[in-house]
């Protein structure tokens, strides 16, 4: 089972990838309705993964070791869907307030790497943070985050992600008490590429689920949109192609090498303290020219959905039964990954429901914030 292997690495596997084996195991929680839990192992992984404060021989090795020896903290994308999935443990705890901040931290992620800002284009963030400001009573801040999903759904779209024009639920807003969040499909695979396999680069896993027919009661109450292109999130960086995070160290240890036998021809024909100085730095560009790894970091959070999409239903107060029925692009239903459920709206609130594209899930708990 996933949950007990990620527990066992947790204890005895390498303190280096402890942020991703948290993930996986709080999914798993998720799956399993234990969202206390859940919340508990995103919240520990998110600390890890958003701590950019790091020792001096660990950023040393970063850049003359191999990547894959250094800690795991995510890629942007990544670090996104850990605050999505905080945020929603807290808003199924009734905390609307610290869902917005884990909200508006995946928002924050997506746009910032080190020093440099990027357009952020995550609609499903800000969109969900708009609907946690209605729930605190904040219009204004609502109508801005709306604004912005928006236009975050806009420039995505401009930039090759997936989704739709005038996507409904963005149009609706605060629309519905009956939240649906639905992730289909299967994350994208990060690989090594290059001469020197210095570059990381993402590429789709196929599965058959496009998206999800929902009904209430018997009755078809309509389709999802598609909210996160995660496919699309991983590979680009504000609408840029992420096509080499390793392209500057396959460039430092070439430049490194040619610049270290040049120094040591060069010495070889001066002679005196030129002649020494010179063979002692080109020694040394050689040195760290060899000890300098090209080799990507391939590491990447395998569990994550393809695509995150979201329909709102306005529902009476009560208990309904609910069907999931996951299709493929075509629009043929998939019957092997029907979901029914038993939901619950409040007198005054919402509910939100999360569903994933995999066989054999029934019930999940429901919130009512």
């Amino acid at each position: 089972m996933i949950a007990d292997f990620a527990r066992q690495k947790i204890t005895d596997g390498d303190a280096e990838n402890l942020a991703l084996v948290l993930n996986v195991l709080a999914q798993c929680e998720l799956m399993r309705g234990r969202t206390e839990d859940a919340r508990k192992y995103f919240g520990e992984a998110g600390a890890i993964m958003g701590n950019w404060q790091t020792s001096g021989g660990e950023a040393f090795s970063a850049i003359v070791g191999s990547e894959s020896s250094k800690t795991w903290k995510g890629d942007p994308y990544e670090k996104a869907m850990n605050a999505f999935y905080l945020g929603l443990t807290y808003l199924w705890r009734g905390e609307p307030d610290n869902a917005r901040a884990a909200f508006k931290k995946g928002i924050l992620a997506d746009a910032e790497v080190a020093d440099e800002k990027y357009q952020a284009d995550n609609a499903l963030l800000f969109w969900l943070a708009g609907r946690m400001s209605l729930l605190m009573g904040l219009r204004d801040d609502a109508a801005d985050f709306f604004a912005e999903a928006d236009k975050a759904n806009a420039f995505a779209l401009d930039h090759g992600a997936r989704g739709d024009r005038g996507n409904p639920v963005l149009v609706g807003r605060d629309g519905g008490n009956l939240v649906v969040l639905v992730e289909c499909g299967m994350g994208p695979e990060k690989y090594a590429a290059g001469g020197q396999e210095e570059l990381a680069r993402f590429r789709p896993r196929w599965h058959p689920a496009a998206r999800a027919r929902v009904w209430l009661d018997g009755r078809a109450v309509g389709e999802t949109s598609l909210l996160c292109d995660v496919d699309y999130q991983a590979r680009t960086l504000g609408g840029t192609e992420m096509e080499g995070i390793r392209k500057g160290k396959a460039v430092f240890k070439t430049a490194t090498t040619v610049a270290g036998a040049v120094l040591l021809h060069q010495a070889m024909k001066d002679h005196g303290d030129s002649a020494r100085t010179q063979a002692i730095v080109g020694g040394g560009l050689l040195l760290l020219g060899l000890l300098t790894s090209t080799e990507a970091d391939v590491r990447h959070w395998p569990t994550l959905p393809a695509s995150v999409q979201a329909l709102t239903v306005d529902a009476a107060p009560g208990s309904h039964r609910l069907r999931i029925q996951f299709l493929e692009a075509s629009g043929r239903a998939l019957p092997d990954l029907d979901q029914t459920w038993s939901v619950t709206v409040p007198e005054r609130g919402e509910s939100y429901y999360l569903f994933r594209s995999l066989p054999g899930l029934d019930r999940f708990p429901k919130a009512n914030p």
